[in-house]
């Protein structure tokens, strides 16, 4: 009978140990229970950010450039910046381009060599405006002259711009993003965060600034 006793307590005891070390290992790795998600990295000086950095509302965008959603997206997320009350909304846009999207390190290094002369976000528009345009060459260097009459027309430095386009800043700049996005466990394009929190994708713009308002409350 002690025997057994024993046995029934010491079980109870490991029982009781692994479920303290699983909560501990979880309080450690925060991850959104119906995903698997875990939390985005905090918002540093060195992301694109558009809005306010005390704003109430920070929404974090894992993006690909040659991702059609991402595209459709686009044009929201760039109405939530209009629309928003000034101070409620802060945008930060991480690269996650995609291993079968041929063109999208390109497009994010086009955006990135634009970041370095400030233009990060009006690049940002030019190339999810023209996606139809670059998405489905293959010819590089044609894909690289497309994107310069892009730095072009925001009146960019061109032979800066060719020069960071493949260099080996923008393109760590990229891959850290891009590590960063899989080290949490993003799978798709575009992934979003509302105050680090994974969101479903919203089907409507209506939809998706009536979360931004209840988050802002």
């Amino acid at each position: 009978m002690n025997t057994k006793r024993i046995l029934f307590w010491s079980i109870f005891v490991l029982v009781l140990a692994l479920i303290v070390w699983g909560l501990a290992t979880a309080m450690k790795n925060p991850v959104s229970p119906a995903t698997g998600v875990g939390t985005p990295a905090p918002v540093t000086a060195a992301d694109h950010t558009e809005g306010p950095a005390d704003a109430k509302v920070t929404l974090i965008e894992y993006g690909d450039f040659e991702c059609p959603a991402c595209a459709e997206f686009a044009t929201m997320v760039e109405k939530l910046a209009t629309d928003e009350a000034t101070g409620t909304l802060q945008i930060v846009f991480r690269h996650f381009p995609l291993a079968q999207h041929a063109n999208a390190m390109i497009a994010a290094q086009a955006s990135e060599a634009a970041a370095s002369q400030g233009k990060f976000w009006d690049m940002y528009k030019l190339i999810y405006a023209g996606q139809n345009d670059w998405a489905n060459l293959s010819d590089a260097d044609i894909i690289r002259t497309l994107f310069l009459g892009y730095a072009d027309s925001l009146g960019l430095d061109p032979n800066k711009f060719v020069k960071d386009l493949t260099s080996a800043t923008s393109t760590q700049i990229i891959q850290a993003e891009q590590a960063e996005g899989q080290a949490i466990g993003i799978t798709y394009t575009p992934s979003f965060f509302v105050n680090g929190k994974l969101i479903t994708n919203p089907p409507t713009y209506e939809a998706f600034k009536a979360l931004i308002d209840a988050a802002a409350r």
